[in-house]
């Protein structure tokens, strides 16, 4: 099989959400994983481990698409967007690329890049998992403009959603964005005492609002650690523990 025809088998099997199995059929024994420095697995049993863990915690998939992919000498990025509902009835959204090296016809690494897209040769063709289609959050979409064909496509990083960080709606969003915090990062770096300035001056209505979970929680989303996003959210409500 070609490259292309391995992470699209391996992306088609992903979007039916059939995850676990899908690792378990392209993953080397030694495939390691990460989304930072800090969050690793160094085996393909240790991420099967990590991934049964998180799927315990999930009642229902709403939603999981490849919106885009891209495939180099020995590495693909797959572009998708991940909606599930977890056992408190908690949605739980997540935008990412998944960065593939490949060795033959097995993975022997992935990395996991929360809230960036990429620019694709090949728009996404495998559908969504027939679930009913989620009105809170809306993914991210594929790049309207092909780059020339002489050209590689690039890896490029765009404005978060960050409405999927607890206590965040889309008017705050678009007060942070308007403040000049557009990524998980940026929100990561800012002080509580500074979010808290922007929604005082927005009037009575953002008062009530405390931003003292955002950062962490935009580090965690900014990291790529979704399982332990998702049980921080969990512990919250309207962004307050």
């Amino acid at each position: 099989m070609t490259l292309k025809q391995l992470v699209d088998a391996l992306d088609a099997q992903v979007v039916k959400g059939d995850i676990i199995a899908a690792f378990d059929k392209f993953a080397a024994d030694s495939c390691a994983t990460f989304s930072s420095p800090t969050d690793k697995t160094q085996s393909k049993a240790q991420k099967m481990e990590a991934l049964r863990w998180f799927f315990n915690n999930i009642a229902a998939t709403n939603r999981i698409e490849r919106l885009a992919s891209k495939v180099g000498k020995n590495t693909t990025d797959s572009q998708f967007v991940f909606d599930f509902t977890d056992q408190s009835g908690k949605r739980l959204v997540f935008n990412e690329v998944i960065r593939r090296t490949w060795k033959g016809e097995k993975l022997v690494e992935e990395q996991y890049l929360m809230g960036q897209t990429i620019e694709s040769e090949t728009p996404a063709a495998a559908a969504t998992a027939p679930a009913k289609k989620p009105t809170a959050k809306k993914s991210a979409e594929p790049a309207a403009d092909k780059k020339p064909a002489a050209k590689s496509a690039k890896t490029t990083v765009k404005a978060d959603d960050l409405v999927s960080i607890e206590g965040i709606g889309p008017k705050i969003a678009e007060l942070l964005i308007a403040a000049g915090i557009t990524t998980f990062a940026e929100l990561a770096n800012t002080k509580p005492a500074a979010i808290k300035a922007i929604l005082e001056a927005a009037g009575k209505r953002y008062q009530m609002h405390d931003p003292a979970t955002w950062p962490k929680q935009a580090a965690l989303a900014r990291d790529g650690k979704t399982a332990e996003l998702a049980i921080l959210q969990d512990q919250l409500k309207a962004g307050r523990k």
